[in-house]
C-alpha cells in the first residue's frame, strides 16, 4: 500500500475510518462502574454506522493500490461516510435513557471527520 498515491482527504478518510474501528470498542453506553455497551452491542445503528465508515475507507485503500472495486470510488465513499454519521446521529437520538459515554461522541467525530474528506474527496473528483 503506498499512501503517497492517496490525496490528503483520502488520508484523513481511511485515518478516521482507522480511528473508527478502534472507537467502535470503547464504551458507548452505561453507568460509570456497571455495565457499559461499546457500538456492538449499541443497537442496531451503532454496528452500521461502524461497517459504512470502515467500508468507506477500504475503498480508499484499494483505489490507493489501483484496485478500486466500484467505478465511482470518490462518490461512493461520500455516501457511506453520511449514512455512518446519519447512523451515529440516530444512536444519540434514541438512547433508550441510557447514558452516553465517550465511545459515542468519538464515534460521532470520527465519522463526521470522514464524511468532511469524503466530501472534499468527491469535490475535487467531480
Amino acid at each position: 500500500m503506498d499512501f503517497s498515491k492517496l490525496s490528503a482527504s483520502q488520508q484523513l478518510c481511511v485515518g478516521a475510518a482507522a480511528a473508527m474501528i478502534l472507537i467502535s470498542f470503547v464504551p458507548w453506553y452505561g453507568v460509570a462502574g456497571a455495565t457499559s455497551f461499546s457500538a456492538w452491542r449499541s443497537g442496531l445503528f451503532g454496528p452500521l454506522a461502524v461497517v459504512a465508515v470502515v467500508a468507506a475507507g477500504v475503498i480508499l485503500m484499494m483505489e490507493g493500490m489501483d484496485r478500486a472495486p466500484v467505478d465511482s470510488p470518490a462518490a461512493i465513499t461520500f455516501y457511506l461516510t453520511a449514512t455512518g454519521v446519519a447512523f451515529v446521529i440516530l444512536r444519540l437520538i434514541f438512547t433508550d435513557n441510557q447514558p452516553r459515554r465517550i465511545g459515542l461522541f468519538l464515534a460521532a467525530a470520527s465519522a463526521g471527520v470522514a464524511c468532511w474528506a469524503a466530501y472534499h474527496n468527491y469535490r475535487d473528483n467531480s
